[in-house]
């Protein structure tokens, strides 16, 4: 059987055949269906969402299986969660140029001090880690920290009886850097035949200098000069 198609986008009613003669012609219906309205990639992406739950339906023989679709929940900022889970520290301080006379006539040494410190204060759940001491001088002090603050608040309302009246009070370790800053110097090009007594002696006419540091470089000392006074800096 020839067909001649006249046009490619001509109905089915459109077409023409040609059959030699003398042959039967069988005539098979067509059955034309229409194309979908919408077969774009948007519709499938906009398509119904699946229910919460599902439930089995009452003829399914017990073959299906109810289930739950869990709901997504935005996780928490990751900053946020750092900080929460990262634990208080509460520090306290003791002053040396405040603490009894007995405490500093017994205990004559930087290790005896903290040890009977930490000996003292071990009996708080929340101690931290060692007393250590920190500056020189009437800044002088013992620090130490605790985690909890009822423990921090029991430590500094009242002087110590088993330390000789040993007096810890609240210290910020931020502020305390910004109190250190305000009253240091920081000098550069200070000659290699110079050392640390003689630098200090250059600036005490300036004030009280408790802390005189010299790193040295290539072809000088830098100097890290600090005061017991911000007056003396300006």
């Amino acid at each position: 059987m020839n067909v001649d198609i006249t046009s490619p986008s001509a109905p089915a009613s459109s077409l023409i055949f040609t059959v030699p003669s003398g042959l039967p012609i069988n005539r098979v219906p067509v059955i034309t269906q229409p194309p979908p309205t919408n077969t774009s990639l948007d519709s499938s992406i906009h398509a119904h969402s699946l229910p919460v739950s599902t439930n089995p339906s009452s003829n399914d023989k017990g073959k299906s299986v109810a289930f739950d679709i869990p709901e997504r929940w935005l996780s928490p900022d990751g900053n946020a969660a750092a900080i929460k889970s990262a634990p208080s520290r509460y520090y306290a301080a003791a002053y040396l140029r405040n603490a009894p006379d007995a405490f500093k006539t017994k205990f004559t040494t930087n290790c005896s001090m903290c040890d009977e410190v930490d000996c003292s204060l071990s009996q708080y759940s929340s101690y931290g880690a060692r007393a250590r001491c920190d500056g020189s001088g009437d800044n002088k002090k013992i620090l130490v920290f605790f985690n909890d603050q009822h423990d921090f608040t029991d430590c500094v309302s009242s002087p110590r009886a088993d330390l000789l009246n040993l007096v810890f009070t609240h210290y910020s370790p931020a502020d305390a850097k910004l109190s250190d800053e305000a009253k240091s110097l920081f000098v550069t090009d200070i000659p290699l035949f110079l050392n640390e007594t003689q630098v200090r002696q250059a600036f005490f006419r300036y004030g009280t200098v408790i802390k005189c540091k010299l790193t040295p470089k290539k072809h000088y000392y830098n100097g890290h000069i600090q005061f017991s006074s911000a007056d003396a800096i300006t």
